[in-house]
This record gives C-alpha cells, sequence and structure tokens, in this order.
C-alpha cells in the first residue's frame, strides 16, 4: 500500500545532500522513497570535482534533483587548470543553480603551499561567479573571517550558502551581512555541541538552510551506515525547537530562504504555464 502525505503536513529541501556519491549505489532508491514519504521534496546537489559534475545533469534528469558545479578545496590533486575553462563553460547552463562547492579548508591545509593553492582556486571560482552573477555553496572550515573578508573586498553580490556553518554568532551575522546563509544538519544534534545549537538558536531563522551533506555528518540519532535525506525532517524538529517555532512556521520560512538564496531553484519550481 502507497504511503501518501496529507497536503497539509510540511515540505522539507535538503539544500546539500551529496546524493550522487558511489557509497549510496546500493541504497539510494530506497533512501530517496523513504525521504519523501517523509516530506522531502527536493533536494540540492553540489559539485566538487569535474567528473563529478560532468555527470550531474544526467543524475538530477526527471528527478526534484538540482545542482551546482564546483571545485572543491579536498579534491586539489585532481584539478587542473583545464578545469577552470571547463567550469566558466558549465555554468553557462541554464539548469546551474550555483557555484559550488568551493572555498577554503584550513583544516585540511598542513602548509602554506597547499594554503595558496586553496586560495587560487577559491579566488577564481569568486571571480566565475561574479561573471555569470551566480551564488556561491561554499566549504569553510577554518577560515570564516579570511573568506568573508576576501569577498566583501571583492563586493561579491549574489550571496549563497555556507555549508555545514559551525563558525561563531559574530561570523555568522557576517556571512549573513554579505548575502549568504549558513546551512546546519547533524552537527547540531550530538551531545557535545553545545555551543554550536548556542549559536543555532541565537542567529535568526532567516540565517538558517537545512542539510544533511549525505551519505556524511551523520547526526546522532542516525543508525544507518550512510546518511540520508529522510533525516532532514528530524532536524527540523530540533531546528524548530531550539527556535520555539511550530514546523509549519519553520516550513515557510525555510523555503522562503531557500528560494531568496537559490533564485533558479524557486524559477524551475514554478509551473510552466505556456500551452
Amino acid at each position: 500500500m502507497t504511503e501518501i502525505m496529507s497536503p497539509l503536513a510540511p515540505r522539507w529541501f535538503d539544500s546539500h545532500c551529496h546524493f550522487d556519491f558511489a557509497a549510496l549505489d546500493h541504497e539510494r532508491e530506497q533512501q530517496w522513497a523513504l525521504a519523501q514519504r517523509s516530506g522531502v521534496s527536493g533536494l540540492l546537489i553540489p559539485g566538487v570535482h569535474r567528473q563529478q559534475g560532468e555527470q550531474l545533469a544526467a543524475f538530477c534528469q526527471n528527478q526534484p534533483f538540482y545542482y551546482a558545479l564546483g571545485l572543491h578545496p579536498y579534491f586539489l590533486s585532481e584539478h587542473n587548470g583545464d578545469d577552470l575553462c571547463w567550469l566558466a563553460q558549465a555554468l553557462q547552463q541554464p539548469d546551474v543553480i550555483a557555484l559550488g562547492e568551493a572555498g577554503l579548508d584550513w583544516v585540511l591545509a598542513a602548509t602554506s603551499e597547499q594554503r595558496q593553492q586553496q586560495w587560487f582556486w577559491f579566488r577564481a571560482q569568486v571571480a566565475l561567479a561574479t561573471t555569470y552573477q551566480l551564488p556561491m555553496i561554499l566549504h569553510i572550515r577554518g577560515a570564516h573571517d579570511e573568506a568573508a573578508s576576501f569577498l566583501r573586498q571583492q563586493q561579491f553580490r549574489y550571496g549563497g550558502m555556507v555549508h555545514a556553518f559551525s563558525g561563531s554568532e559574530q561570523q555568522g551575522k557576517v556571512w549573513r551581512k554579505l548575502g549568504f546563509r549558513l546551512g546546519i544538519g547533524g552537527a547540531m544534534s550530538h551531545p557535545r555541541a553545545q555551543k554550536l545549537r548556542r549559536t543555532v538558536a541565537a542567529l535568526p531563522l532567516d540565517c538558517w538552510l537545512l542539510e544533511t551533506d549525505s551519505p556524511d555528518m551523520q547526526p546522532a540519532f542516525w543508525r544507518g551506515a550512510n546518511n540520508s535525506p529522510a533525516s532532514i525532517p528530524l532536524l527540523a524538529a530540533m531546528l524548530a525547537s531550539l527556535h520555539n517555532v511550530s514546523l509549519a512556521e519553520l516550513a515557510a520560512c525555510l523555503e522562503h530562504n531557500l528560494q531568496q538564496t537559490f533564485p533558479r531553484i524557486s524559477a524551475r519550481s514554478e509551473p510552466d504555464t505556456a500551452e
């Protein structure tokens, strides 16, 4: 018997999900069916390197999946100069929602040379996002102040999302002033994440987007080997509790945040009235 969601039930969106990763190959259909039954209506898949990015359009076809394209600092050894030429061309596709995942990760950068390499790819992608007027999906660890300062200097005005935000309340305010929203997911569910939960509660709901980072970043309550977009409704309940709002209020606010942050998602979601 098919389970049908009530039309009044809140609808959710996973704003950062690596649903195309091979770790999910054996369970992807099952997890997506579970997510839909739980009220998840769509997800955004970021790009991480050229080879993966070249497959995303086909992967998202005929699904409520959206994608971005970018060159992630995790994969520095796989990037080469030609990849920037590819990215410049690929970003012109109308279905590309944003540029990303791009950024700075000082946890990964053990040497000054590695930091310089990360800066090269980050600066180049900020320039491309500016050229094509696209929001960015940022991966930032240990470098919030440096990344935000650079974007301010560049007068970057297309905003985007800081994925897996773990910075301070003040850093969150800086990002929001720059036009970025903050991704939050399983990290806030862990017992030792008291500081992060205080930050989530202190910053207004206008700042936040829910994400899973599946198959990674399992919440404390998730027992599967891989994280799943099906965990989004439980994360939503936690976020609603931290802000003392109803699930319906939260869902409406998050939908507004999503459409403001990624206008092409809103445009693609609108019904086609042409006959």
